[in-house]
């Protein structure tokens, strides 16, 4: 049985799962796609040993995929944090993503969403993603639109065409975030009650 490398069993668990993330994340960026083999050798484990942590390769980009999305949603809470004003919350929501687009992290999303998960999977993976629209459909509300959820989706859609043409690099996020905020914000202007 090999030595653990912590204070506790606990701990050293915990930090063999992080790094089988991290080996993960790498290998997805660098490749799309990686093997059990492959990230196993990455942290220095057998094949058998990541089992321990994750019973498939799919289960482990599952893993990748919501940890990412929740750092994604922290990031976006903190973006809106401090104002009153649903405008400037709806607007910062805008600017953050595109932000977290342009630094390359997104990236690891798109390569990992297509990963053939479970259905059980596949749901945690989808209510991840939901909650990244959370503050933007807080923000739509609270600006008097009618229909908060709906208005939330249009702005996603403008949103995800901005992101196409920043990962395509046809665009920046400097170029490409005064357009988009004054689009959404055009358009829940016509939405709001």
């Amino acid at each position: 049985m090999p030595r653990i490398q912590a204070p506790t069993v606990a701990l050293n668990r915990e930090q063999r799962r992080a790094a089988l993330l991290e080996a993960a994340a790498a290998l997805i960026l660098r490749d799309g796609t990686f093997t059990v083999a492959e990230v196993a050798a990455e942290v220095g484990l057998s094949r058998s040993a990541v089992y321990e942590y994750y019973t498939s390769a799919a289960d482990l980009i599952a893993d990748v995929l919501i940890d990412e999305l929740a750092e994604w949603s922290s990031a976006l809470v903190l973006a809106v944090e401090g104002t009153d004003d649903p405008h400037a919350r709806i607007e910062a929501w805008v600017q953050a993503v595109l932000d977290y687009v342009a630094d390359g992290r997104h990236a690891l999303v798109r390569a990992a969403a297509g990963a053939d998960l479970s259905p059980t999977r596949r749901a945690e993976v989808q209510s991840q993603h939901r909650d990244l629209v959370a503050p933007l459909t807080e923000a739509i509300r609270d600006a008097g639109v009618a229909d908060p959820a709906a208005a939330a989706g249009l702005a996603w859609g403008a949103v995800d065409a901005a992101i196409g043409r920043i990962e395509a690099g046809t665009t920046t996020v400097e170029v490409e975030a005064p357009r988009v905020i004054a689009f959404v914000r055009g358009g829940l202007r016509a939405l709001a009650r």
